[in-house]
């Protein structure tokens, strides 16, 4: 945690990761402070990258039939070109919501959003398995969903 940030800048981010729709007005009551200086803190946690940007989270099950999974990916090459060179090419698949260079068995665990089993199977053979240094791939497809939380736990540091 950056040492520049003070109770009322934690406050600001815990309360906006709750709802990204407060007002300065609405902080401000929330932390028993005036408008003017939230206002400021809000900008400078903008402007230095706290805050990245304001999202609306939509429903998944309400929005589309859509299915997740989770393929686990070994390489081949373990250099940085090919770490590098691997995860640029994944990112770029509208598929893919999340990527994660991770320890252990695999190399990379992707976050992907496909309709269907069809369209899974397109994914990793005319997408996936053509990538050079692929080694292979391990799928957990997800079932059901228990928690989704987007929001990050932050305190103040003791000390």
């Amino acid at each position: 945690m950056d040492s520049h940030l003070d109770p009322t800048d934690l406050g600001i981010l815990n309360l906006l990761q709750e709802n990204g729709r407060l007002t300065n007005k609405e902080l401000a009551y929330n932390l028993n402070r005036t408008i003017s200086p939230i206002f400021d803190r809000r900008k400078r946690l903008e402007e230095m990258g706290y805050i990245k940007k304001y999202v609306a989270v939509l429903d998944r099950e309400k929005i589309t039939s859509s299915m997740v999974a989770f393929p686990h990916i070994s390489l081949n090459n373990h250099g940085e070109d090919a770490l590098t060179s691997f995860q640029q090419s994944v990112i770029e698949f509208p598929e893919v919501l999340e990527c994660y260079h991770i320890t252990g068995k695999y190399d990379f665990m992707l976050k992907i959003m496909i309709p269907d089993m069809h369209a899974y199977n397109d994914f990793l053979r005319k997408k996936i398995s053509v990538l050079e240094n692929v080694g292979s791939v391990h799928s957990s497809l997800v079932i059901s969903q228990a928690k989704a939380e987007i929001g990050l736990p932050i305190t103040l540091k003791a000390g």
